[in-house]
């Protein structure tokens, strides 16, 4: 989520760690990072669309 958020507010400096605080943190599936930069995905809204661990944790909960 906080890629989205440096993304959407213009901040290209901003480090997202994409191994740390699993599985909130960290990026989208398919997401690779090349030369120390990433492409965002084509996703709707925060970006939790795209966390597939996210997803099955949430899915634990709720059952």
């Amino acid at each position: 989520m906080s890629l989205n958020i440096a993304a959407g507010l213009g901040l290209g400096s901003n480090e997202s760690y994409s191994d740390l605080f699993q599985p909130y943190g960290g990026f989208p599936g398919g997401i690779k990072v090349e030369g120390g930069y990433i492409t965002m995905p084509d996703l709707p809204v925060i970006g939790f669309e795209g966390k597939l661990d996210l997803i099955a944790e949430t899915k634990k909960l709720s059952a």
